[in-house]
């Protein structure tokens, strides 16, 4: 059962549904999506990060209800768990309806959309923001449930990833309890409960057995290497890890090594390497009061010139910026409208 202060929340109608109540089912698109000259090429957009993730990696939303919501992919991987009534969706073009404590978790390039929700269908969205959190959660699980083969697979640039799974947590009090008790942990509140969304999420995975799945499209290989592992140790090494000694931990030349990552992964050896440092930088000017300075040494860089110029490639903000952006948000207009994260735009 959810905390009722937490239900109570999510049951109100917030000023997005209520505006898509009062025009008749319109919808009203609260997040940011790409420009219109891409759209134009593309007219299925991409949900970007926009500020899901200022509080933490494991994001815990509402959708909206009174209106539809139209066909778009994530950027993240995505869990939708249905809390009362039904949601009626489309995925890849399969009619999934899902019932109170049936859970769809999707990757990257399913392409989703959402039939029109009533009052008293309460879809709850659980985001997991990127491969370094899916590597996180996975680390020190030696099972092998489709659950894991779905999350590994999504870690790998070149797979597949129209990949989808639906249980019915009904099948399991223990995982049901364990979803609702995310729900009421993370709802709101600000990343102030992360740790423990984190320890929640890892036990779901490992409770989670395939007797639940009532519904998958799943196409991914067997990993016949051991790229994850790799990834794994250049993230827990990031402050002084080379090319070179990662290569001598696995046995590899530098050159097989190098061309691996790029195969598997779609990433070279320092954009990995990057990726992490900037994931790293980001979440201590978050959750910090060091310094830049301090912070550019945490992460490994002697010059500290290397952290700001990172940010600029990647973000084109300035670390000090990004602080005063992610803890300070700019509203933009009477309706709680915040500047969005500027993170891995």
């Amino acid at each position: 059962m959810l905390d009722k202060k937490v239900e109570k929340k999510i049951l109100s109608i917030t000023t997005v549904e209520q505006e898509q109540f009062n025009n008749n089912g319109i919808n009203i698109n609260d997040v940011k999506l790409d420009n219109n000259e891409e759209f134009k090429k593309n007219p299925i957009l991409r949900m970007p990060f926009w500020n899901f993730f200022d509080f933490g990696r494991i994001s815990i939303t509402k959708s909206n209800r009174f209106s539809y919501i139209p066909a778009h992919k994530h950027k993240f991987i995505e869990m939708n768990y249905c809390f009362s009534g039904r949601s009626i969706q489309y995925i890849d073009d399969h009619i999934i309806e899902l019932h109170p404590g049936e859970l769809l978790i999707m990757d990257r390039e399913i392409q989703q959309r959402i039939n029109y929700a009533r009052e008293q269908d309460i879809l709850i969205n659980i985001l997991i923001r990127d491969d370094y959190e899916i590597c996180n959660l996975l680390k020190g699980i030696n099972r092998n449930s489709v659950l894991i083969k779905f999350l590994k697979n999504a870690t790998q640039h070149y797979f597949n990833h129209h990949n989808f799974i639906v249980f019915d947590t009904n099948k399991n009090i223990v995982c049901k309890q364990i979803i609702e008790n995310m729900i009421s942990t993370g709802f709101n509140n600000q990343g102030k409960n992360e740790a423990i969304l984190e320890v929640l999420l890892k036990s779901f995975i490992l409770c989670c057995s395939d007797e639940l799945i009532t519904k998958k499209q799943i196409n991914f290989t067997e990993q016949k290497n051991n790229t994850f592992e790799i990834v794994q140790f250049i993230n827990e090494n990031y402050q002084s890890i080379s090319l070179k000694n990662t290569a001598k931990a696995f046995g590899y030349s530098t050159n097989y090594l190098g061309n691996l990552l790029t195969k598997e992964t779609g990433h070279s050896f320092k954009e990995i390497l990057l990726m992490r440092r900037l994931n790293i930088a980001c979440n201590l000017l978050q959750t910090t009061d060091y310094s830049v300075e301090e912070i550019s040494s945490l992460v490994g860089y002697e010059n500290h010139s290397s952290l700001y110029r990172l940010f600029k490639q990647q973000l084109d903000i300035k670390p000090q910026e990004y602080r005063n952006r992610i803890r300070y948000p700019v509203h933009l207009n009477n309706e709680n409208d915040f500047l969005p994260n500027p993170y891995f735009k």
